[in-house]
């Protein structure tokens, strides 16, 4: 348990060179999915904001971000079985289509809500830019600015595990999923978000490569991510202790 964020890299390096081909496949199937299905909808954006078809193609990407949401969830439990050692099978990237995903899409909601709140700040002080020029004004909208990265960032590395703890147990609720997850991050916030930070290098890959270099970096973000649940979770050195 708490393995240096250096060992966990190394370790999903390590596993994802037998898998790392099955886990490109499921992260181009899962994108070329919600890329197809966005399509038609992307013809019938309209010049005025306000039209009908702006409204149907805003409804239709919603509702495809949370199909996305549930699609990248089966590439987590094919993440989850090879980190475990267990015999992969593809039809997992579709488990949680097969097994209640309706807990995903209200997880999804409840988060997308905490964010939006999260994000109240800096959208106030984007109206406060806009409507005074008054160096205090403008000092306070910097605060806002700051205070509202700093909810967002809370949020997201609070609740990212959420996903994993509601894999691993079929039969928790949502309101319960949320308690475990707070109860398995406490204490370990700061080396999740120095986690998060340590993949700026390989989005800045993916940036000079034009994107090319996400089909490694997504499996490898995703992966050293799992590990990190398992660590957190004390059943990595379970795992690894027969190898050890």
């Amino acid at each position: 348990m708490n393995r240096g964020i250096t060992e966990l890299k190394n370790m999903a390096r390590e596993n994802l060179h037998g898998s790392l081909f099955g886990f490109i496949q499921a992260f181009v199937i899962c994108n070329l999915i919600v890329t197809l299905v966005e399509m038609p909808f992307s013809f019938i954006i309209d010049k005025d904001t306000l039209s009908p078809q702006n409204m149907i193609y805003l409804v239709a990407i919603i509702l495809i971000t949370i199909a996305s949401v549930v699609l990248t969830v089966g590439q987590y439990c094919l993440h989850l079985r090879v980190a475990r050692k267990e015999k992969v099978y593809f039809k997992e990237l579709y488990y949680p289509l097969m097994h209640d995903a309706n807990r995903l899409i209200i997880t999804e909601a409840i988060l997308f809500v905490l964010e939006l709140l999260a994000t109240l700040p800096a959208f106030a002080s984007l109206a406060i830019v806009y409507f005074f020029d008054d160096f205090h004004m403008l000092l306070l909208a910097l605060v806002l600015s700051i205070v509202g990265c700093i909810l967002t960032l809370w949020v997201s590395v609070t609740f990212k595990m959420v996903y994993f703890v509601l894999i691993d147990d079929e039969e928790l609720s949502v309101k319960n999923a949320f308690k475990q997850t707070l109860a398995l991050i406490k204490g370990h916030k700061v080396r999740f978000l120095y986690l998060e930070l340590s993949f700026i290098g390989s989005y800045l890959l993916v940036l000079l490569t034009l994107g090319i270099a996400m089909l490694w970096v997504q499996p490898y973000i995703m992966h050293t991510t799992t590990l990190f649940y398992l660590d957190i979770k004390g059943e990595l050195d379970k795992i690894l202790k027969p190898a050890e």
